[in-house]
C-alpha cells in the first residue's frame, strides 16, 4: 500500500502481510510481530501503515511502510521473562532517528542502526518512512553484549566502510522477502548475521580511521561464510563474492593481504574438517570417500592426494592411526 492511498499491498508466498489502517491497527501489528511498544502519531485517526515480514532460523525480517509516527521501549514494558533480542534497523526511504543507553543518531536512506529489546529505546519518523528491521536472538549472534552495548543506537553508515557492503545486501533482501525461502534463506540469513558481525568490528575498531582492522573484520565475516558452506562442492571465490555483493577482486585482495588465497583457504578448511571426521569414532562408519563429499571434495584421487600433501599420509593410514582397531 502506498502511504496515504488505499491500493492494498501485493500478496507474496511465504510473506506475512498486514495493513494498518489505523494507529490501533498499527500498535497491534506492530507489538503483536515485535515486542511490547507504545506507538504515538501526530494524525491518529488517519495512520496508515503496512508491515511485510517472514521467518527464518530463529531471525525476523520485516520491511516497513509508514506515515510518521514515533515508537517507545518504555521500562514499564521490559519484562526479565522477554527473549533477549537485537534489532537491526536500515533506512529505505525518508528519515528516522533512533535513542539508546545515552545516545541518539540520525539515519537516512541506506543508514543502519543496532539496538538492543531488553533496555529502553526510542525511534520517531518525522516523515513517510519505508525501512527494514532485522530482529534476532542475541545468543545466536557472536558479538558480546558487552561491546554490542557500546554501538546501540550509532549511525552505521551504509556508503562508506564495511557499511557499503552490507547495506545494499540489506535492501536487496528488504526487495525481495519472498525469496528467503528453505535452505538458500537460511544462507542468507547466516551471510546477513556474519556481515553484521563484520560491521559491528569495524564500528568498535574506529571504523575508517583503522582501516587494518575494517579489513581484519570484513575477512572473519568471509572467513566464517566459507566455514559455514564447505559442504556445498560448488563453492568459489565467485560465489562468495556473489554472496556478499562484492567483487572477486576485491575479496581476493583481502586474502592475498593475509598471505592467503580464497581456494586455498577453502580447500585447508574442508582438508581440516575432514581431519577431524576420520579422527573421529563417532564417524567411523563413514567410508573415507563419504567423508570427503561431506565436505565438497567430489573427487576420491584428487581428495586422497591433496589430504597427503597436506598432512603427509593418505587418509586411510590416517584413520588408522588415530582410530582404535
Amino acid at each position: 500500500m502506498a502511504i496515504g492511498q488505499t491500493t492494498l499491498p501485493t500478496v507474496s508466498p511465504g510473506v506475512e502481510t498486514g495493513v494498518a489502517t489505523s494507529l490501533h491497527d498499527w500498535r497491534r501489528l506492530a507489538g503483536g510481530r515485535f515486542v511490547p511498544l507504545y506507538v504515538t502519531a501526530a494524525h491518529a485517526d488517519r495512520f496508515e501503515a503496512v508491515l511485510r515480514s517472514r521467518t527464518i532460523d530463529r531471525v525476523s525480517v520485516s520491511e516497513i511502510t509508514a506515515m510518521p509516527h514515533r515508537v517507545q521501549r518504555t521500562p514499564e514494558l521490559i519484562s526479565p521473562r522477554d527473549p533477549r533480542h537485537y534489532k537491526l534497523s536500515l533506512q529505505l526511504d525518508g528519515s528516522g532517528f533512533v535513542a539508546q543507553d545515552g545516545r541518539d543518531a540520525v539515519l537516512r536512506p541506506g543508514d543502519i542502526a543496532i539496538y538492543d529489546t531488553s533496555r529502553p529505546y526510542t525511534i520517531e519518523f518525522t516523515d513517510d518512512v519505508r525501512c527494514l528491521v532485522m530482529a534476532f536472538p542475541q545468543d545466536a549472534f557472536e558479538v558480546a553484549p558487552q561491546l554490542i552495548s557500546r554501538i546501540t543506537a550509532v549511525r552505521l553508515a551504509g556508503d562508506e566502510g564495511i557499511g557499503g557492503v552490507i547495506s545494499p545486501f540489506m535492501q536487496h533482501m528488504a526487495d525481495n522477502l519472498e525469496l528467503l525461502d528453505g535452505v538458500s534463506g537460511e544462507r542468507i540469513m547466516r551471510s546477513s548475521l556474519d556481515l553484521l558481525t563484520a560491521l559491528v568490528y569495524a564500528e568498535l575498531a574506529g571504523g575508517d580511521t583503522q582501516a587494518g582492522e575494517s579489513r581484519h573484520a570484513e575477512m572473519q565475516a568471509f572467513k566464517l561464510w566459507i566455514d559455514d558452506h564447505l559442504d556445498d562442492p560448488e563453492l568459489s571465490a565467485a560465489v562468495v563474492a556473489r554472496a556478499h555483493y562484492i567483487s572477486v577482486r576485491y575479496l581476493q585482495y583481502l586474502f592475498h593481504d593475509e598471505g592467503l588465497t580464497v581456494s586455498g583457504y577453502i580447500r585447508s578448511r574442508r582438508l581440516e574438517r575432514c581431519r577431524l571426521d576420520l579422527s573421529d569414532p563417532a564417524q567411523a562408519t563413514l567410508s573415507v570417500s563419504q567423508i570427503a563429499q561431506r565436505w565438497g571434495f567430489t573427487d576420491a584421487s584428487h581428495f586422497s592426494k591433496v589430504f597427503k600433501a597436506e598432512f603427509g599420509v593418505a587418509p586411510r593410514d590416517y584413520r588408522a592411526l588415530r582410530l582404535p582397531a
